[in-house]
């Protein structure tokens, strides 16, 4: 786990990155498909929005990033991957408890396109489901949210490079 927690800054600054990230595959998108881009975009937290107020129970990094994005949406990214809006994060807890798999206590906060799902545990690590099921097993994927958003970014960057998709 980093020694620092997630600040506000870094996510601003992360965000800012990914959409420009974003925006070169979207502006090279007809060149390599046969249909119109989809909903690709960092949604920032607005003030009926912020997850730092209306969740205080999400994990402390999970919190400040809610704090500044609501949700991410990369339809047409990969094999697309959202970072769930922070209302669906807390209220998929209350309604289907935490995640057994990711370290015991999760929550689960995004998924890809084919069902997986991620989710931060009570550690602050970042785990990964094997299987669309948030009751299976978690594979530990990131030492903490800032090196899952990390690999975000970087497999955004390489599908922008290459039209490969990757994981994060």
């Amino acid at each position: 786990m980093s020694a620092e927690a997630l600040d506000a800054a870094w996510v601003r600054a992360w965000a800012a990155d990914l959409t420009a990230r974003v925006a070169a595959v979207l502006a090279a998108f007809d060149t390599y498909y046969p249909f119109p881009p989809g909903r690709n975009e960092v949604v920032p937290a607005g003030p009926d929005r912020d997850g730092r107020r209306a969740h205080a129970g999400l994990p402390g990094d999970l919190r400040t990033f809610y704090g500044v994005i609501d949700e991410v949406v990369l339809s047409d990214i990969g094999n697309a991957f959202f970072i769930h809006p922070s209302d669906g994060v807390f209220g998929d807890r209350l309604e289907l408890g935490a995640s057994g798999g990711a370290g015991g206590d999760g929550f689960v906060f995004a998924g890809d396109g084919g069902g997986i799902l991620y989710a931060v545990g009570p550690d602050g690590r970042v785990y990964r489901s094997r299987t669309a099921s948030a009751d299976g097993e978690f594979d530990l994927v990131a030492g903490d949210l800032r090196g899952f958003l990390e690999r975000l970014r970087d497999a955004v960057a390489r599908f922008a490079a290459t039209r490969i998709p990757t994981a994060p």
